[in-house]
């Protein structure tokens, strides 16, 4: 068996990364990954700006006899103020260009105004409240590196710095097919045997909220031709994504009908759920992912396998959040291999907190209602007491109750 570190570099190692791209407007690459990398075309701040309403002066006017200077004009936003003349001060607005001669912005709770007079009522330091053009990042300044997925507040960052339009990756198509006899979609009346699949639904729902194209395969029957003639018609695919049929049963036939169509890079995981998972290509671009059955051991072999290749796929590093908590309650097990628990994360008095949640069988899906992080056991750790610290990874913060 291969250790997941292991299992993960090998399917690194042997991703086609994508080339294809597409230049589109800002407005349409949230989500996206960029195929270029992208520095700025003006700097932020475009001009040296007061950063609060009120008196912008030449500190150098100022005096402990002189602290009133004759008021001239104003600046505001969007207009190009005169030069500041030599021993007067101006009106000026929070994000107004600085005048020319202005080296200070005195706050107006600050000053006393008397007609056409502004009392300074205390010292004025050069630079106070200016924010200077560049501070934030110069013309020409590399902002982001190719394979950087953009967030909605990058692109304003990138809106700022004058950026109109991004070369970024096409989407990768991703298939997802179920396999097996017993499955059913939801609505229909069990027959004997049968069970309501939901892989495929939550897998599709996973890369559409990645920002993927994802298209339903259906459900494909244990039968080995049915099975074959849906792999052989998937080579226009990028990637493509089964449930299902994947372990050592007579009926586990992923594996035996791939062999045929392409190569298998791992078979045998060392983690739990989701031992069995197999990797390979079909023709020369399509990626192959066959993840267990079990609802959880796919929901956890997606997280720590399909995910990460489609960041690589975009040329792209996956961070995966993992943080230090602790365990609200006890959790003991056999060692040996590397688990993860549905667990609820909290938090007590500022502690991050970890409750293991009971029913961790890879069948059980009752307690996906409270679970929005898992807890990383290592594969010689025998479990965990309260108190102890643990490695958690977020999934999502969205439960309450």
């Amino acid at each position: 068996m291969l250790t997941l570190a292991e299992a993960q570099t090998k399917i690194f190692s042997g991703l086609k990364r994508a080339a294809e791209t597409e230049t589109l407007p800002l407005n349409m690459v949230s989500g996206r990954f960029l195929a270029q990398d992208v520095s700025a075309i003006v700097a932020n701040p475009a001009f040296d700006n007061s950063a609060m309403d009120g008196y912008a002066l030449h500190t150098a006017d100022l005096n402990p006899d002189a602290a009133v200077l004759p008021l001239q004009g104003e600046a505001s936003c969007g207009m190009s103020p005169d030069e500041l003349g030599p021993g007067t001060t101006m009106r000026i607005f929070t994000g107004a260009p600085v005048p020319r001669g202005a080296d200070a912005v005195e706050i107006q709770e600050n000053v006393t105004v008397e007609n056409t007079k502004v009392v300074f009522q205390e010292a004025v330091s050069v630079n106070q409240n200016i924010r200077r053009q560049g501070e934030d990042f110069v013309e020409g300044q590399l902002l982001y590196k190719k394979g950087k997925q953009l967030l909605p507040m990058d692109l304003g960052l990138l809106a700022s710095a004058g950026i109109a339009e991004l070369k970024v990756f096409r989407k990768p198509r991703v298939l997802v097919i179920a396999t097996g006899n017993e499955l059913i979609k939801p609505g229909h009346v069990l027959k004997p045997g049968q069970i309501y699949e939901s892989n495929k639904l939550v897998t599709l729902l996973q890369l559409q909220a990645l920002g993927m194209d994802a298209v339903d395969g259906g459900t494909v029957r244990d039968d080995p031709q049915a099975l074959h003639e849906r792999m052989a018609a998937s080579k226009e695919y990028d990637f493509v994504v089964t449930s299902g049929g994947v372990s050592v049963g007579d009926h586990d036939l992923v594996k035996q009908v791939f062999s045929s169509l392409g190569s298998i890079d791992l078979w045998r995981v060392k983690i739990k759920p989701g031992k069995p998972v197999a990797f390979g290509l079909i023709g020369d671009k399509t990626h192959f992912f066959a993840l267990p059955g079990n609802p959880v051991s796919s929901l956890v072999t997606f997280k720590l396998f399909v995910e990460p290749a489609l960041y690589g796929w975009h040329h792209a590093k996956h961070l995966q959040l993992e943080l230090n908590a602790i365990a609200s309650n006890n959790f003991q097990r056999r060692a040996g291999r590397m688990e993860f628990l549905r667990a609820r994360l909290f938090t007590d008095n500022g502690v991050l907190k970890a409750e293991a949640l009971p029913g961790q069988g890879s069948h059980m899906l009752g307690t996906i209602r409270y679970t929005n992080g898992l807890i990383r056991v290592g594969e010689e750790c025998d479990g965990f007491n309260s108190g102890d610290s643990v490695s958690v990874i977020p999934l999502h913060l969205g439960i309450g109750g």
